[in-house]
């Protein structure tokens, strides 16, 4: 339910601060747990179905861009693919200073961010 498109932020605030309050500070990996539930609310509230982060390609569906703010994507995401048939927008993951693909934190951060952009070009409410 945390992750539905009529959940929020402060949902998973509340969820945090019972679980800090229950079982002291939490790990990293429960952090990032409920960041990933939040991106889900995105997602939901902007309408992607599909969401891939695999194999250094962000696999995003569906997205209706027009040529325009493709061209404009793209050049703020070097790489970027759309392809208008399939309504599908590929961005490449971001790599980190060891050239790998980031994961984490820093993976999450790019998802959102790749998440309100599409949200900010469908005209939809972050």
């Amino acid at each position: 339910a945390a992750s539905g498109e009529t959940s929020t932020r402060e949902n998973l605030d509340a969820i945090m601060a019972e679980l800090e309050d229950r079982y002291g500070s939490a790990p990293e990996q429960v952090k990032n747990l409920l960041e990933v539930t939040e991106l889900r609310q995105i997602a939901n509230r902007v309408g992607l179905k599909d969401v891939n982060l695999l194999t250094g390609i962000a696999r995003i569906t569906p997205v209706d861009i027009t040529e325009s703010e493709q061209v404009k994507l793209s050049r703020q995401y070097l790489g970027l693919k759309y392809l208008q048939s399939a309504k599908s927008l590929q961005v490449p993951l971001p790599k980190g200073p060891d050239g790998d693909t980031v994961s984490g934190k820093a993976l999450i951060d790019f998802a959102r961010e790749i998440f309100v952009v599409i949200g900010n070009l469908q005209g939809e409410e972050k």
